[in-house]
């Protein structure tokens, strides 16, 4: 009986034009207004435990900074690296020498972008997320450099370095490939085996290719990927959701273009067309209406 007078009320109040953000008791009533800033108690959980990793994530690679010795490499640095300099691992070095230019910079932040651009296009979320990831990614592992300093592996004819702490490629692609898995992921455009296969497959070959290179020890790796992870489970807490897409363009929220919904899944808006079609007081549309708790 509540949960109906709840709706009597609610429907009442749309009818006369008050958004349902206004109109409805919060203790009664969940909206169907994903945009809301209160988050769902489950998105919130994954949010807090996500953000939770990330710090126990930077904590492992300022441990394992302070763990590595000043001049001489650990014994498995020393041994990754005369695996690494194997004739057989030189022939793949050299099938994998294309993945240099996508591990700078400029390569992997191009990549974020039309990712996002794609997202954007789709009239999906998580466009934002991918792109930070990306910026993050480079701006966090600079910074790491300037705190931590560890020669590289000594090459003839190469000039010394101090920055060998973590890998900035590796850093780099596995922020992006990481936040990129989640966010296609958690919109229904991949599986969770393929969410799987990027998450690991690009980081774990650019971290292998960075060591087969001779351009930083196996531990430069391995933080690496604890320092891209950190930053890939932040940008998932804080804006795996965020709109990127190209909804909020739509002006007729009583049209049904293929932009409104979810790739594979007809009837199903995205949140900012549900958003529009919830306040807006001329569309009374059966998918924004709210329901009881």
């Amino acid at each position: 009986m509540a949960a109906s007078k709840s709706n009597n009320s609610a429907d009442e109040a749309l009818d006369a034009g008050i958004p349902w953000s206004v109109a409805c008791n919060e203790r009664e009533i969940v909206s169907m207004n994903p945009t809301s800033r209160r988050a769902l108690p489950r998105r919130s959980r994954a949010a807090r435990s996500q953000t939770a990793i990330a710090m126990a994530a930077l904590g492992a690679v300022a441990l394992l900074a302070r763990a590595l010795p000043d001049k001489n490499p650990p014994l498995i640095d020393r041994r990754a690296r005369r695996i690494a300099r194997s004739r057989p691992m030189r022939r793949a070095g050299r099938i994998l020498s294309p993945l240099f230019p996508l591990g700078l910079p400029g390569g992997y932040i191009t990549i974020a972008y039309l990712t996002a651009r794609a997202l954007h296009r789709r009239g999906q979320r998580g466009g934002p997320a991918i792109v930070t990831s990306a910026w993050l990614g480079w701006l966090v592992h600079r910074a790491a450099k300037l705190v931590f300093e560890r020669e590289r592996p000594r090459r003839r004819g190469a000039m010394r370095r101090d920055d060998s702490y973590p890998s900035g490629h590796t850093t780099g692609a596995t922020a992006l490939m990481l936040t990129t898995a989640y966010v296609l992921h958690r919109r229904d455009l991949i599986s969770l085996p393929r969410a799987t296969a990027i998450a690991t497959i690009a980081p774990i070959t650019m971290g292998a290719y960075r060591v087969i290179s001779d351009e930083h020890w196996a531990t430069d790796v391995v933080g690496g990927w604890l320092l891209g992870g950190a930053v890939a489970l932040a940008c998932n807490a804080a804006l795996a959701d965020a709109v990127g897409g190209a909804a909020r363009k739509i002006k007729a929220p009583g049209a049904r273009p293929r932009a409104l919904y979810r790739h594979g899944r007809q009837g199903r808006p995205t949140f900012s067309a549900a958003a529009d079609r919830v306040d807006s007081p001329d569309v009374h549309a059966d998918t924004a209406r709210p329901f009881a708790r």
